[in-house]
């Protein structure tokens, strides 16, 4: 007797959380959501076609909805039905046909196409950007049928929020968006090239992260944070981003895996770096006694600072600021992001390392991108010594 299988409801994927290992949940009929360690949440479809088994992807969820999953699975059970094989039809079809028209299929569409180019908190946010601020406007909208008014018209709402940077992404992504169907013969142009965004948000000039490079104030801030009455997680990220200068994301999304003791190496998978390539930071001395105590408080997570709600999620970004503010930093004094404007500060003023060195420890393009690979490989000795450097200069400061 075929075992019966409980359909899902959106709250049960909504609250879905990411685990050690990717994990599936099933809806029946095939149809299932892949949970990823990562993060990600991926329909698929398991089905039989000329006696073999065979997976289909259908997209990711939020993306494509419960209801539509099940859509696309009664479709392609249609197709089977009928002797088509879905995969080799999905290739087909797959340069041709984007699924309709419209600004909001051809940019979910396009977004799936890159999926596995960037990474997770990348997608994350540009579909938030999509389905909060955009699609409400222009996403049923035929896409030839958008002005550049329209686009100005969806601006003008976010900046009357005060969302300066949101409403610059949300304008970048609508562009790629409408070039992206422009190449592809769906749209006759893009409507964003008409459209100056600084005439929207204002000119800018390049801001540094408020940071701290004088010694007592390097002092007192470690003090505080180590004094800090909060989450020991937090406490332990914040410690964590002073002494390796990584960006906060790198920090909270840090996977035990991801640590390589043998070799006394923290590797940080290609798709959660901003540059989108694998990232070895060196570990010092007194990295490895950090991670040690780290370990107590961890409570079994893969993540290294666990949330305090589950410890089978990271972190937020917004405890790591909501804990510098409770110190009493103000937006002008510091921020999480600051250590690594600190260290970038320091080491090149003070630590007799080369720049090429301190700037590939900082994850920074140096050279062309053939010396780029060749730098990140070359440097490594160097760059271990100059962390240890890095490390005991902020334990003599305490000291």
């Amino acid at each position: 007797m075929a075992k019966t299988v409980a359909p899902l409801t959106d709250t049960q994927i909504k609250k879905a959380k990411p685990k050690e290992k990717d994990y599936k949940l099933f809806d029946g009929g095939g149809l299932y959501l892949l949970v990823t360690k990562a993060g990600g949440k991926h329909w698929k479809l398991k089905y039989r076609f000329g006696g073999k088994e065979k997976l289909l992807s259908l997209g990711s969820y939020p993306a494509v909805s419960l209801k539509e999953a099940r859509e696309a699975r009664e479709r392609n059970r249609t197709l089977i039905a009928h002797g088509s094989d879905p995969n080799a039809k999905k290739k087909e079809e797959k340069d041709d046909d984007i699924g309709g028209v419209t600004f909001k299929e051809v940019a979910l569409h396009r977004l799936e196409t890159i999926r596995d180019d960037i990474s997770e908190s990348h997608y994350k946010r540009t579909l938030r950007g999509f389905v909060n601020d955009t699609f409400p406007y222009i996403g049923d909208k035929d896409i030839n049928s958008i002005t550049p008014k329209d686009i100005i018209a969806l601006l003008n709402k976010m900046m009357e929020r005060g969302v300066r940077n949101a409403t610059e992404k949300v304008y970048q992504q609508a562009s790629k968006t409408f070039k992206y169907a422009v190449a592809r013969g769906i749209a006759d142009r893009n409507p964003c090239a008409d459209i100056e965004i600084s005439e929207i948000v204002g000119s800018t000039s390049k801001e540094h992260y408020p940071t701290i490079v004088d010694d007592m104030g390097i002092r007192t801030l470690l003090q505080n944070i180590k004094d800090y009455g909060g989450d020991p997680s937090v406490i332990n990220a914040l410690l964590w981003l002073a002494y390796t200068a990584v960006r906060p994301s790198n920090a909270r999304l840090a996977l035990w895996e991801d640590i390589d003791f043998v070799n006394r190496q923290w590797i940080i998978p290609a798709k959660k770096m901003k540059t989108k390539d694998e990232f070895i930071v060196p570990l010092s001395d007194y990295h490895l006694e950090l991670l040690e105590d780290f370990k107590i408080y961890s409570s079994n997570s893969p993540y290294i600072f666990p949330s305090s709600k589950s410890n089978t999620t990271p972190l937020s970004d917004g405890a790591l600021l909501g804990a510098i503010r409770r110190m009493g930093y103000t937006t002008k004094e510091f921020t999480p992001h600051g250590f690594r404007a600190m260290f970038s500060t320091i080491a090149h003023e003070k630590s007799g390392f080369a720049y090429d060195v301190v700037e590939t420890q900082l994850a920074h393009s140096v050279g062309n991108s053939v010396s780029q690979a060749y730098n990140r490989s070359k440097y490594l000795d160097e760059r271990r010594k100059l962390m240890e450097w890095w490390s005991s200069y902020l334990n003599d400061l305490q000291s």
